[in-house]
């Protein structure tokens, strides 16, 4: 990773007279908040008073995008600009950031986060997108490569480079590395409708109606049987490609229904190993 200071990275990704929120979370659960301009918080004065809270154990966070100017709290009816849109990776990390890296239906990060080991946030930098708009994608994201699906909220804080991450031991520095200057637009990202997503949602969630099964929740479910029988991915991919030739994409479709059922399984021998414990 490249060595991007906090300041730095400040500057880069908002304008200078952008609101935004520091949190600074102390291992004693004590909460500290502060409503400033991104060109203060860059600051050398603010930049040592933030290091000092590191090195006491403190957590040091940035919000995502900018605050009204009025903002005394950060909620999401106080965000005034959506700056970023991201996606937080705390599962199977490097795997799930090379299928995002390397998905030709997104553009690339600006920014790679490894905020701990083997955990990652990616962070775009764009415009034009309303606060549902940026949400919906976030969420779908989280769906299709298998992030955080609790980290989608424009109000969201996210780690800054050159601060540690002290919840572990010992305590890891967080670190960025660029790979664009651009700044995108909602037609930049083009995954697929939501035929996919809200099925995929519905039964990560439970919530499904008596009599309402789809045809992508059976894709789903029988997904699931076939890898846990052991078949290889990439028949599975092969099987599923072949019988829902209906979709648009039936590649895409496929590949990205197999990977989350991979990272699905992946989970629960996790949960599985952890109550044999």
């Amino acid at each position: 990773m490249d060595s991007v200071t906090s300041w730095d990275y400040i500057k880069d990704n908002y304008e200078a007279d952008d609101r935004l929120a520091v949190v600074i979370k102390q291992s004693s659960r004590q909460v500290i908040q502060r409503i400033s301009t991104a060109e203060r918080i860059a600051s050398p004065d603010f930049q040592r008073w933030l290091r000092f809270e590191n090195l006491k154990g403190g957590n040091i966070y940035l919000s995502a995008n900018a605050l009204c100017g009025q903002a005394t709290a950060r909620t999401r009816n106080q965000i005034a600009t959506v700056r970023h849109v991201f996606l937080d990776i705390d599962v199977n990390g490097e795997k799930v950031l090379a299928t995002v890296l390397l998905d030709s239906h997104i553009p690339q990060p600006n920014y790679v986060l490894n905020t701990s080991p083997q955990k990652f946030q990616t962070v775009w930098k764009v415009e034009g997108f309303t606060i549902q708009q940026a949400e919906a994608l976030q969420r779908s994201m989280a769906i299709t490569f298998g992030a955080d699906r609790a980290v989608v909220d424009v109000a969201r804080v996210l780690r800054l480079p050159g601060f540690y991450n002290r919840k572990g031991d010992p305590p890891h520095r967080v670190t960025a590395e660029r790979l664009s200057d651009d700044i995108f637009q909602p037609s930049n990202f083009q995954l697929p409708t939501p035929e996919l997503d809200q099925p995929l949602m519905r039964h990560m969630r439970v919530v499904h109606q008596p009599g309402a099964i789809s045809q992508s929740e059976r894709d789903w479910a029988e997904t699931l049987q076939r890898l846990s029988r052991g078949e290889s991915p990439s028949a599975v991919k092969a099987w599923l490609q072949g019988t829902r030739q209906d979709k648009s994409q039936p590649a895409y479709y496929a590949e990205i229904t197999v990977h989350k059922a991979c990272a699905e399984l992946d989970r629960r021998r996790g949960v599985q190993q952890g109550l044999e414990l």
